[in-house]
């Protein structure tokens, strides 16, 4: 055998040998992994119930959908789990969890079983139907769906026996006096609505003459969430979890942001301009308010401008120590000689730089239920 056949016929042997022991070697491996490992077992949730409510479990999807009677507390939830034999699920049914904002943050529940687990997005909500215009003829009802009420203004001499109102509402649901004319509406109508087993009932009343001004709401983290931009901060994060829903305000959701310590000059908060501009005629509206929480105490200013950045005003309140970590309802009067329209709102919480008038770091601030009033 010559010198290049004995070098060919070593490599082979050698190359053999390894791959053999690399076998040999990822054999032993996979017997030891499959004799340790349990990769059989159900991670699967049974089923979800809140009370006697069952959720719809999408085990495709990992989501689940639970439709609670309206009126239900969502703050406190222990659901009712069943699982398949040896597995838990974290958090525990018997831990009660807030399901307040799981209609945008849903709650993960964690299933395990062996070696294996499940992650399953869910989701609680009342079930609720709304009517959500009211029209008669060109005139707009004004609907107020805290009271379930609707005022509706008509020109003078209109004949209120035989109306035909134009009515839209949520999806799904039934309503009753159903889409018609002839409708009486010489005294306050009742409007009611039937969803998912549930009913809702509006009253509505028709009144001839002018319609006054309304409040207008132009921020609530619900219903009204236009966009506000950061300024001196990256963004202003909205709508964001109400942190403190047992005081004045108690709605879900408000607008937040979090005041950075490493700058504590010019403006920091958000502002609705541009695409998200209002429209606000100051010689039919008196002043503005709007909720505020934070951990220090210190003025707050609303700078206010017409198109352009033009017509500026700053209107400011003071948030008080005595109730510093709880909402305030601030008051900020538009000046009575202002005769320039409103379109721009800036929005400051704490009109200081930072470690006035009380030292802090960097901290998160919150703003909600920003309204404008008509003059009396």
């Amino acid at each position: 055998m010559n010198k290049i056949n004995c070098m060919k016929t070593l490599k082979y042997k050698i190359g053999f040998g390894l791959t053999f022991l690399f076998f040999g070697l990822l054999l032993a491996c996979k017997k030891d992994v499959g004799s340790s490992l349990e990769l059989n077992s159900d991670v699967d949730i049974l089923s979800f119930k809140v009370g006697n409510t069952a959720g719809t479990v999408d085990k495709e999807k990992g989501t689940i959908l639970v439709m609670v009677p309206a009126g239900t507390d969502l703050s406190a939830v222990k659901p009712n789990i069943e699982l398949p034999k040896g597995a838990k699920v974290q958090p525990a049914a018997d831990v009660a969890q807030n399901f307040m904002f799981s209609g945008t943050t849903p709650i993960a529940y964690k299933v395990f079983n062996g070696n294996l687990y499940n992650t399953y997005q869910v989701t609680v909500r009342e079930i609720k139907a709304e009517i959500t215009a009211f029209r008669i003829g060109d005139r707009s009802g004004i609907i107020d769906q805290g009271t379930k009420t609707i005022k509706i203004y008509l020109p003078i001499g209109t004949d209120l026996k035989s109306l035909t109102p134009s009515v839209e509402f949520t999806s799904g649901a039934s309503i009753t006096p159903g889409q018609g004319g002839g409708i009486n509406f010489s005294a306050p109508v009742k409007y009611t609505l039937t969803y998912m087993g549930q009913t809702f009932q509006y009253t509505v009343t028709a009144i001839l003459g002018e319609e006054p001004k309304q409040i207008i709401q132009i921020f609530n983290g619900e219903t009204v969430v236009p966009h506000f931009d950061g300024l001196g901060v990256p963004s202003v994060d909205s709508p964001y979890p109400n942190p403190k829903t047992n005081g004045i305000n108690t709605t879900p959701f408000c607008a937040s942001y979090i005041r950075d310590i490493k700058d504590g000059k010019g403006w920091h908060g958000g502002a609705l301009w541009n695409a998200n501009k209002v429209n606000i005629n100051p010689t039919d509206y008196s002043h503005f308010s709007m909720m505020i929480l934070k951990s220090v105490e210190g003025d707050v200013q609303l700078e206010i401008q017409s198109d352009g950045e033009l017509n500026k005003d700053w209107l400011r309140a003071s948030y008080v120590k005595e109730h510093v970590g709880e909402w305030q309802e601030l008051i900020f009067q538009i000046p009575a000689e202002r005769k320039a329209m409103i379109n721009n709102i800036l929005v400051m919480p704490h009109n200081h730089e930072n470690g006035e008038p009380v030292a802090f770091e960097t901290q998160r601030m919150y703003w909600d239920q920003l309204k404008v009033w008509p003059k009396q």
